[in-house]
This record gives structure tokens, sequence and C-alpha cells, in this order.
């Protein structure tokens, strides 16, 4: 009678062994497959995040350019009145009668014309260089938009699969 007892008790624990292990496979293959899910998602929120960085700092980049911009628009009507008021009473002596007078003022025309050249040379540089700026952040802002998009579908597939995953996993442990 303990023969058979002991033989029922290792054939029962045999069974429950194996038919544990058929399932744990299962079950394991189950569980890696929702913790890959979830750091899927993981990893889309880690790209949402930085397509909203992008955008920030686009954002900035713009913002710090149309101010500089606004700046430089304003100090180009400043060079153009400076130069029109430092122009007009020289061109009243070039129609002076005294040659010498018209002489000179016609060489400190010059003179103001080429300095408001330089003037207006060195603007135009700083002027495409915020250009430059801006186009730069209009352009970070763009592809971090499109990044966006793109991470925010991810994470609606990645949230479906962990959400397939885990009803997976449920019916397996039921």
């Amino acid at each position: 009678m303990k023969r058979i007892t002991l033989t029922l008790c290792i054939l029962t624990s045999y069974l429950l062994v194996s038919y544990g292990q058929s399932d744990d496979p299962k079950i394991a293959r189950l569980e890696s497959k929702v913790e890959s899910a979830k750091e899927r998602v993981n990893a889309t929120d880690a790209l949402i995040f930085s397509a909203d960085s992008l955008i920030a700092v686009g954002e900035a980049e713009m913002a710090k350019a149309e101010v500089a911009l606004k700046e430089l628009s304003q100090e180009k009507k400043d060079i153009d009145r400076d130069h029109f008021n430092q122009k007009r009473p020289l061109e009243r002596q070039l129609r002076s009668k005294d040659r010498d007078e018209a002489r000179e003022a016609k060489a400190k025309i010059r003179e103001i014309d080429s300095d408001n050249k330089a003037r207006e040379r060195d603007w135009n540089t700083r002027y495409r260089a915020m250009l430059r700026e801006y186009d730069s952040g209009k352009r970070t802002v763009d592809k971090g938009k499109a990044n966006l998009k793109k991470a925010k579908k991810q994470k609606k597939d990645a949230e479906k699969r962990l959400k397939d995953a885990e009803k997976e996993l449920q019916k397996a442990q039921k």
C-alpha cells in the first residue's frame, strides 16, 4: 500500500510539474511580450519628449530672431534717416555759386555715401544672419512637429499592442 501511494504521489507530482512546465513557457513568453510592449511605449514617450523639445527650441530661436529682426528694422530706418539728414544740407551747398564750396560739398557727399554703404553692408550681413537663424528655428519646429506626429502614431500602435498582449496574458493565466 505504501508503494502504491508513493508511486501515486510521484506520478501526481510528475504530472503536476510537467503540466506546469508546459504552461510556464507560454506564460513566460506572454509576459516577455507584455514587457517588450511596455518598453516600446516608454520608447515612444521618449520620442514624444524629444519632439516637444525640438519644437520648444525652434520656437525660442524664432522668437529671438524676430526680436533681433525688429531691432534691425528700426536700425535700418535710423541709417536711412541719418544719411538723409547728413546729405540734405550738403545738397544745398552743391547748388552754391561758389565752386570751392560746391566741390567741398561734393567730396563730403561722396564720403557720406561711402560711409552709408559700409553701414548698409554691415546691416545687410546681420539681417541675413538673423533671417538664417529664423529659418533654422522654423525648420527645427517643422522637424519637431513631424517627429511628434510620427511618435504619437507609434505610441498609439504601441499602446494597442500592450493592451492586446495584456489580454492574451490574462487569458493564459485563467
